[in-house]
């Protein structure tokens, strides 16, 4: 299993490509903010990624037209559509 690092807590939590990063956040009690309910249609889960790109499931096109909108920050994808199969570390932009 997976470990993501989350710089803002400093919490290191196991993850699983079946789970969203937005959902192991949710479960392990870090704060983050998720107005849509994770349709990838506020933006508001967006986290920075730090180590690990390359353990992250590809982008969807929904994700990409949501961050093309919100100015496409570099390295920045949405919680709610993004799964994690190898270790990550991450910066949450936005708090709950």
């Amino acid at each position: 299993m997976a470990s993501m690092r989350i710089i803002n807590t400093g919490k290191v939590v196991k993850t699983s490509a079946a789970v969203s990063i937005l959902n192991t956040l949710m479960r392990e009690g870090v704060a983050v903010k998720h107005v849509c309910g994770g349709k990838a249609q506020c933006g508001t889960c967006r986290f920075r990624i730090i180590e690990g790109e390359r353990y992250l499931s590809p982008i969807t096109e929904r994700e990409r037209a949501r961050l093309e909108a919100l100015g496409n920050m570099e390295k920045v994808r949405l919680a709610c559509q993004t799964f994690a199969f190898g270790d990550i570390t991450i910066e949450i932009l936005l708090t709950d």
